[in-house]
């Protein structure tokens, strides 16, 4: 069976590495779905969790070979079967290798389904009931036909004015690119915001990640560079621009000796009070800059350090082998450390100065039990609507979820 060839076969079951008996399991319910021996393949057929139906539960989006599916998340943390939602964005409509994600471009509350085509943005708009509009292209840009290509180039959607409305945000070749979405179902003209983080000015997408994140709690989104002299920040605005470039973090560059294929950085907040910290799983362990909270706003921080000596490249985690991932899985609104080892999935708690030493979240999705990233995706994402996020793993024989 081909990726997502027969809707009535998607749905919920363990994977490969449940763990063993008397250990905390993976819920498993319906028929196997989603997984390597349906067809799905990592690189081919992406899938995200996203909230496609407002109710507040994490919900699976797969983009497979005939068009795009879901499966709704339900209370008790299972999935329904899953139906199909578009007959676009899939591989047998040419998307193969295209980006495509999620995201609420029109402030419903619901996610939409988003895919840079070769003209430029398409969206399916999310419907109350669960079903989604046809696509159409609501941007003239971000496209190949516009030079937007993703070896060179980082497109995303993310707030960056705080209006509650997803916006479109490109990483291009002569800066950043902003086309604000509007609650009509319409975008404004892409416009270049920063001439800054572009492929002209030097970053690689494999040597230099970029992210799009609010990290002053302001509701709007600012940009995230790792770049060579440590850390840059360009804060957003309500008008949907950016500050100047800041290098926040003399930290977590390339100078510094951090390679994109041997350690993982990113911003979450691990404080728990709203702001979020620069966090890098590096070849000692888990080092940490934290926010200091200063006013006013932008936000600056303290120095990075050493927090735990977990999750380290001297302990044998590797990129290839090993996610490392930020998400509250204890409820308590604090991001918390999650790694996906060899023998078991691992959490460092967050909301703690420092950090603590990694425990054991779950034995099930480690790469013993047979998980590995060229085959199995594994995301967390709030399952069951509890506030607290869930592991939900894409094995060889379907789907699996850990309720947090």
């Amino acid at each position: 069976m081909t990726a997502g060839a027969a809707a009535a076969a998607l749905a919920v079951t363990g994977a490969a590495g449940a763990g063993p008996a008397g250990a905390t399991p993976a819920h498993a319910a319906g028929q196997p779905s989603f997984g390597w021996a349906q067809g799905w393949r990592v690189g081919e057929h992406l899938r995200e969790l996203a909230d496609v139906n407002g109710d507040g539960r994490a919900d699976v989006v797969g983009f497979g070979d005939p068009g795009t599916f879901t499966a709704l998340g339900r209370a008790d943390g299972t999935f329904a079967a899953p139906e199909p939602a578009v007959p676009h964005f899939g591989s047998a409509q040419g998307w193969a290798g295209a980006e495509r994600t999620t995201g609420d471009v029109d402030g419903d509350g619901r996610d939409d389904l988003v895919g840079f085509g070769a003209r430029g943005v398409q969206v399916a708009y999310a419907q109350a009931d669960g079903t989604f509009t046809a696509p159409e292209r609501t941007v003239d840009d971000f496209g190949s036909a516009q030079g937007w290509t993703p070896a060179r180039h980082v497109r995303e959607v993310a707030d960056v004015d705080g209006d509650g409305v997803e916006d479109v945000v490109g990483f291009g070749t002569g800066g950043t690119w902003v086309a604000l979405g509007r609650t009509d179902r319409s975008f404004g003209p892409a416009r270049r915001v920063l001439q800054d983080f572009g492929w002209a000015q030097g970053w690689r997408p494999g040597q230099h990640p970029r992210l799009v994140a609010d990290v002053d709690g302001d509701g709007t989104a600012d940009l995230v560079g790792f770049g060579a002299a440590g850390t840059w920040m360009a804060w957003g605005r309500a008008d949907g621009t950016f500050t100047d470039p800041v290098l926040e973090v003399r930290d977590f560059g390339t100078d510094q000796g951090w390679r994109a294929d041997e350690h993982v950085r990113t911003v979450g907040d691990v404080s728990g009070d709203g702001r979020a910290d620069v966090v890098g799983f590096g070849h000692r362990g888990v080092q940490v800059a934290r926010s200091t909270g200063d006013l006013p706003l932008p936000a600056t921080f303290h120095p990075s350090g050493l927090e735990t000596r977990d999750l380290a490249t001297v302990q044998g985690w590797r990129t290839d082998r090993h996610p490392r991932v930020l998400a509250d899985v204890t409820g308590d609104g604090a991001d918390d450390v999650v790694g996906f080892g060899d023998a078991a999935t691992l959490v460092i708690p967050g909301n703690t100065v420092p950090l603590r030493a990694a425990e054991q979240l779950t034995p099930a999705f480690g790469r013993n039990d047979g998980w590995t990233p060229a085959r199995h995706l594994r995301l967390l994402g709030d399952v069951d609507g509890d506030g607290a996020d869930d592991v939900v793993g894409f094995g060889r024989a379907g789907l699996s979820v850990r309720l947090s």
